[in-house]
């Protein structure tokens, strides 16, 4: 990856400087890596929003905001994602460039050692985090997991994965259950805490134009005395088909029914498939000149909305649909059908070339945010690509039609979850 420098600060700490001058700001995000686990979700998911709240010297939100504040601005935030089944705790700030700055300021060091000092010094009051923060984070949390309910069309996604994935750490929520997250003291929280900052292999993206050998020098420094007893990233085993479809269907006080599909792709990003597979999974279902669009929705009117989308890691593509309860068996028979006319071969010039385009398109608009840049990167990473974006677009500009209709004869369907309104 040409545009992307990597230093090995130690063992399972990395370094990656993604030089660009397109920003006048500097990002620098440092990412730990969990496997994903019932037992830690909701506890990794917590630890990001109390570790936010202060630390040694910043010791409540209005130090930071005043501190952040006087970077001209900087930004700062933590939260946790997943990537496939590698729970990720990310914490990022954000400052404007030294180089626009009146000649003898610089911010970027600055706000590089108070991401440090809230990672390796978070506020503690008895040898734990404070517990009223751990008390006040919990009830943000189990709003942000409940919020997840009330998204039907999101929930039924959920539950579509949760039952296609079942028994396997793919189906576990990233932040948890509500029953985990009342659970947690202050105590179990900072023990966590430990294991996290000793066992967890770290990678620190900085996106932008910035003194590297000094943040180098400084990251050796502050974590000389950290040593990941995990060095490799947690990996993702590809979904196992069963060759039968699944069926699960609920009842919800919803006016629009959801109609959600699984598939099997049997396709790992590291496959050189990969490729021809995203252009596949656009003409399916991934935009406006999609077959799931202009079928299923506009010609036949089945859906309010139809869309597919590749859950990367796993090898396994879902689709998405709003219906009538009544339609529920008509649109889940055009959706299997618009993939049966793209093993078939039905593909217009149209729909292909647009496809193509749409995909490179997406790629470089993530080019136009420093956190996009970075948070693509960190993906080649966790996957083991190292495919710059540059080259990710060559490679689906060279796919053939030929290679779609290859892709799409293993894909397979193999669950349905129907969400259905309580007058049915």
């Amino acid at each position: 990856m040409s545009e992307i420098k990597t230093y090995t600060i130690k063992p399972g700490i990395t370094l990656h400087h993604i030089n660009t001058d397109q920003f006048k700001t500097v990002s620098v995000g440092l990412h730990f890596h969990r496997q994903l686990k019932k037992s830690e979700a909701a506890l990794n998911a917590l630890l990001t929003d109390v570790m936010q709240r202060g630390n040694s010297k910043l010791k409540d939100t209005a130090a930071i905001s005043r501190y952040l504040q006087a970077l001209y601005g900087a930004y700062f935030d933590a939260d946790v994602r997943r990537k496939g089944e590698d729970q990720i705790l990310s914490y990022v700030i954000s400052t404007v460039s030294d180089e626009y700055l009146p000649e003898g300021e610089a911010c970027v060091l600055k706000a590089v050692s108070m991401l440090f000092d809230m990672v390796l010094s978070p506020q503690l009051e008895n040898n734990s985090f404070r517990a009223d923060y751990v008390e006040q984070e919990k009830v943000n949390l189990i709003n942000d997991i409940e919020a997840l309910l009330n998204d039907k069309r999101s929930y039924a996604v959920w539950r579509l994965v949760e039952n296609m994935c079942e028994g396997d750490p793919y189906s576990i929520y990233e932040l948890g259950s509500v029953e985990d997250v009342k659970a947690i003291t202050p105590e179990l929280l900072y023990k966590q805490y430990q294991m996290v900052l000793h066992e967890s292999p770290i990678d620190i993206f900085v996106t932008g134009k910035a003194d590297i050998d000094a943040i180098v020098a400084m990251t050796k420094e502050r974590f000389k005395d950290i040593v990941p007893a995990e060095a490799s990233y947690p990996k993702t085993a590809l979904y196992q088909p069963r060759n039968e479809m699944k069926q699960v269907e609920e009842v919800f006080d919803v006016t629009q029914a959801k109609l959600s599909m699984g598939f099997y792709t049997g396709i790992a990003p590291d496959d050189p498939k990969y490729s021809a597979l995203m252009v596949f999974n656009s003409i399916f279902g991934s935009g406006a000149h999609s077959k799931l669009f202009n079928n299923v929705r506009e010609k036949l009117s089945l859906c309010y909305y139809a869309s597919s989308r590749l859950e990367r890691y796993k090898g396994i593509m879902l689709v998405s649909s709003g219906i009538e309860s009544q339609n529920k068996q008509k649109a889940e028979d055009e959706i299997l059908l618009q993939l049966t006319a793209i093993k078939n071969g039905d593909i217009s010039d149209y729909e292909f070339d647009v496809s193509v385009k749409s995909i490179i398109n997406s790629l470089r608009s993530l080019r136009d945010s420093n956190g996009y840049l970075a948070d693509y990167y960190l993906g080649q990473v966790v996957s083991g690509t190292n495919v710059s974006l540059e080259e990710q677009c060559q490679l689906i500009s060279s796919v053939t039609k030929e290679e779609v209709v290859a892709v799409a004869q293993d894909i397979k369907p193999e669950m349905v979850y129907f969400m259905k309104g309580q007058e049915e």
